[in-house]
């Protein structure tokens, strides 16, 4: 895994500026009420070069602070929701995934100011937003640039930095439906002329729209930044998440024909499947559920320029997680006689019959990045080269179990009784899963600037990957069936032109490859599952331009990507390898400055996303069908009035759409598009003090947010209508 040298550059604070050089200019900060981020700045995803969205050969989305703040975005996946082609959902046991570009889970890689934790759908956890400086988003695969399986996107969510220009508060309280309570303070202050800290806690809780989840998290961000010189600067961070997850886990699917009572415009089934109004809003789980974390992650970063054509970079850091699940995850309903209990105890049709299952999972991660980047000129060539290289060594302890039959216990589907969570046979010892994977790499970044309109931009990785993943059985015993060991060594590269037609507009290409572990979870592939890497490729060519004297941005990308050997989750504890997976579309943003009071911002992605031979069981056969939650078209549209009639009250509209989805692998399964309208009215009582009012999915449009393929018999619903007032302030 890979981190940067830009670590935290932001269009607000800039502690050290960046050296400039032939081979990439300053980066230029411009700043736009409401809108997302310019094409002159140079956000950390995008390598280790810096360069500017501009001339990256890639699609860049920058969420900054004051956005999600103003559009009320309470958690990073709300923020990257409102990038082109994403959308974002989560099961019982990943509970913040996202699709980009045709593929989900552990194929979008997720970080923690450039730091890899681990595979994405079982350690990501949601993060709020109140303590990020921005959410950044790299489409497409970034191998070369993170060494993981990122081949549908990254996002790297950037905390805030300390600041020299005096000391800053900011504090944001809210409170809506469904008794949700957001808060935050946080400041920066400087202690001497070299010295600065930062510190931001913020708090989250709700009841959840399905009463009984109740999830909430506190999130503790510290930052020391020390700038002894123009020419040194080092960052000390701690992060410290504690949460307990949502333990809402889908509304049964049944069958209609027995039931009745189906509830439109949220899907329809070949089978006959559907969800009923008797269960609308119910929950399922057990009343004393559990699916909470502890996080502890301390990151140091140290920059030294060591001349004006030389850097050094070097980042270390150590991660610690401790997570816990135990719950009624799978919900099944019974629609005829003869099913049995893990009591022994006939299930009566018409009856929701849940299984248990409890994970504990202990991570350990200490890693270590050093790179060197230097400029200089070949034969009149402004070039910037970038060379170095990382390691991390990650022990993954992964502790479950389940009961010894098919399913624990039964509820009702209209009333179902609020058990707690009990004991059942063959539930414990549990089984145990320890994983040690050792990873080291070299690699090189380069920008070539053959004309003042045309650079070239490249680089190479080089992996040395170990992988120990052992069982044992409920016994102790040492399960050599399913454990193995492995060593693979992926390589990978990309290469890109950029061309600029005039100063701010420029077109790009660019061809990257992805050999990595594959798509789904390595934490739960066994011996035979799992021999070879995954591969990935794909093209891409886009245009960025900064028109009408920087008044509309926009950006346009297409892009094709073929991967094969690809695993993928097909039970709460199982995986299969499906042939190969393509995805080809296109993504749209556009930025536009209306008036000095009035903002446009939209996007548009379409993504076609198929299988290729796959057979996910014995009975199915996945081949050329549609993949799981991904939508042919997802939309964004807001319009933001500020300053009312010079009056101090801003106002905003918000349009999201998201077009039909399958929701299994056997595309039976349809999951019905939606559009949301979300407003809100913001009024600035005091300078620095604004008051929001907000309503979200103002027409209570019911949908399906998410379909987990592990958990077959139960989708996850949307959120209703709810409304907020929120109060946020910056001194």
């Amino acid at each position: 895994m890979a981190t940067d040298t830009q670590s935290h550059s932001s269009p607000r604070k800039a502690p050290v500026a960046p050296r400039a050089s032939k081979a990439e200019a300053k980066p230029e900060y411009i700043t736009a009420y409401g809108a997302t981020a310019p094409l002159k700045m140079a956000p950390a995803i995008g390598g280790k070069l810096g360069l500017s969205v501009q001339h990256n050969p890639a699609t860049i989305n920058v969420v900054q602070h004051d956005l999600m703040m103003q559009r009320g975005y309470a958690q990073a996946e709300n923020a990257a929701d409102s990038a082109p082609g994403v959308s974002s959902g989560g099961g019982p046991g990943s509970p913040a995934q996202l699709m980009m570009r045709g593929f989900t889970g552990n194929q979008i890689l997720t970080l923690r100011d450039g730091v890899y934790f681990g595979p994405t759908t079982m350690v990501n956890r949601p993060q709020n937003t109140f303590n990020l400086e921005s959410v950044q988003i790299l489409k497409g695969p970034a191998s070369v640039l993170y060494g993981q399986g990122a081949v549908g996107g990254t996002v790297d969510m950037r905390t805030r930095d300390p600041r020299f220009d005096g000391p800053h508060a900011n504090a944001l309280v809210s409170y809506g439906s469904f008794n949700t309570w957001n808060a935050g303070v946080g400041g920066s202050v400087p202690i001497t002329q070299t010295l600065a800290i930062r510190a931001d806690f913020s708090r989250t809780s709700s009841d959840g729209f399905v009463k009984g989840a109740d999830p909430h998290s506190n999130d503790l961000t510290t930052t020391l930044l020390w700038t002894p010189s123009e020419k040194f600067t080092a960052r000390l961070s701690m992060d410290y998440l504690t949460d307990r997850l949502s333990t809402y886990y889908g509304t049964p699917l049944v069958d209609l024909s027995q039931t009745g009572g189906r509830v439109g415009g949220l899907l329809s089934s070949t089978k006959g499947l559907g969800i009923t109004r008797a269960s609308l809003w119910r929950y399922y789980n057990v009343r004393d559920g559990k699916a909470g974390s502890v996080n502890a992650t301390p990151t140091l970063h140290l920059d030294w320029h060591v001349s004006d054509h030389v850097l050094l970079h070097n980042t270390s850091y150590f991660i610690y997680s401790k997570r816990r699940w135990n719950n009624a995850e799978s919900l099944s309903y019974i629609s005829k006689s003869g099913a049995i209990d893990a009591a022994g105890t006939p299930i009566s049709p018409g009856r929701i019959a849940r299984d248990r299952f409890y994970v504990y999972q202990n991570q350990h991660q200490v890693g270590d990045t050093l790179y060197s980047r230097f400029d200089f000129s070949v034969l009149g060539i402004s070039n910037r080269l970038v060379a170095g290289g990382d390691a991390y060594y990650l022990r993954f302890i992964r502790n479950r179990g389940f009961p010894d039959a098919g399913y624990a216990d039964s509820v009702s589907l209209a009333s179902p009784e609020q058990t707690e969570l009990g004991s059942f046979a063959g539930e414990y010892p549990f089984k145990k899963s320890p994983t040690t994977m050792v990873q080291a790499g070299l690699f090189l970044e380069d920008v070539a600037t053959i004309r003042d309109n045309l650079r070239v931009v490249g680089g190479f990785r080089y992996d040395w990957l170990s992988l120990d993943r052992q069982n044992y059985n409920q016994n102790g015993q040492f399960a050599s069936g399913s454990s193995f060991k492995g060593h693979y060594n992926p390589n990978n590269f990309r290469i890109g032109p950029v061309y600029d037609l005039t100063k701010n507009v420029s077109l790009y290409g660019v061809y990257t490859t992805g050999e990595d572990p594959p798509g789904s979870n390595l934490f739960l592939a066994n011996k035979g599952q799992f021999s070879r890497l995954s591969r990935a490729r794909q093209g891409e060519i886009g245009l960025k331009a900064s028109l009408w004297q920087g008044r509309f941005t926009t950006t346009l990308a297409f892009y094709d990507i073929r991967r094969t050997r690809v695993l993928v989750t097909t039970g709460p504890d199982t995986v299969a390898t499906a042939g190969v997976q393509k995805s080809r579309g296109l993504e749209w943003q556009g930025d536009l400055a209306v008036t000095h009071h009035f903002s446009l911002s939209g996007n548009v992605g379409y993504t076609y996303s198929r299988y290729g031979s796959f057979h996910p069981s014995a009975s199915v056969d996945a081949s050329g069908n549609q993949v799981p939650n991904v939508p042919a078209i997802t939309a964004n549209m807001w319009g933001i009035w500020s300053r009312v009639y010079d009056l101090p009250l801003d106002l905003g509209a918000g349009l999201r759409y998201v077009s039909a989805r399958k929701g299994d692998y056997a595309n039976t399964l349809t999951l019905k598009d939606y559009a949301m309208v979300n407003v809100f009215a913001g009024w600035h009582a005091y300078k620095g003090i604004t008051v929001y009012g907000r309503i979200d999915n103002i027409g209570n449009k019911r949908f399906i947010q998410w379909a987990d393929t592990g958990y077959s018999g139960q989708l996850l619903l949307g959120a209703p209508r709810s409304f907020s007032i929120s109060a946020q302030a910056d001194f």
